[in-house]
């Protein structure tokens, strides 16, 4: 009887012991998110994050996309890499909304294709275009995460930046622009693994 009692009360001992064990900090853990607006471009963008501090962190994150019939566009899409360091203005915590700054260089490859049409009046259209090419791009961010104590991770951010074609063929007028606005908007969800 002694025995039963000694054992169950060892049980009940370790399993709340180790119902406290504490949580390990952000700092030795890896985010793995993905962008929900790429639900939008019907193709997946996956990133994975890493705090060397709980200020400082990059990401690497693998983008693609493709638009059909989108502002006066046939068919685009686009894939490339991406790097982002972010400097965040709160120490990253479990249950605390931390805003971040960022800078991010990157690669993109991107295919534009459009049929030209012209109204019935003649003075308005746009030509036909067929460009693809390969581009380095770079920004700055702003945004916040948000690390649930249950390690699942919100991230949401805007971006701004220059994007530069490399090797363009000069005399394909579809070429004209050497580089481009780069806009971006993400909703990431992941896990703090």
């Amino acid at each position: 009887m002694l025995f039963i009692f000694v054992t169950t009360a060892v049980s009940f001992v370790t399993t709340a012991v180790s119902a406290q064990e504490p949580i390990r900090p952000l700092t030795k853990r890896v985010f793995v998110k993905t962008n929900v607006l790429s639900l939008l471009a019907k193709r997946p963008t996956f990133s994975v994050e890493k705090a060397f501090s709980k200020t400082f962190s990059t990401e690497v994150s693998f983008v693609q996309g493709q638009f059909n019939n989108f502002l006066l566009t046939d068919h685009y899409d686009y894939k490339g890499l991406l790097i982002r360091a972010k400097k965040y203005f709160i120490g990253l915590d479990y249950g605390a909304v931390s805003p971040y700054v960022a800078v991010y260089a990157g690669n993109l490859k991107r295919h534009i294709q459009t049929t030209g049409q012209v109204d019935n009046t003649g003075f308005w259209g746009y030509p036909d275009r067929n460009f693809s090419a390969n581009s380095i791009r770079g920004g700055g961010s702003l945004g916040f995460a948000y690390f649930t104590k249950s390690k699942f991770v919100l991230d949401g951010q805007g971006s701004l930046g220059y994007g530069r074609y490399l090797n363009i063929d000069k005399s394909d007028p579809d070429t004209y622009f050497k580089g481009y606005l780069d806009v971006q908007v993400w909703l990431s969800i992941g896990y703090c693994f």
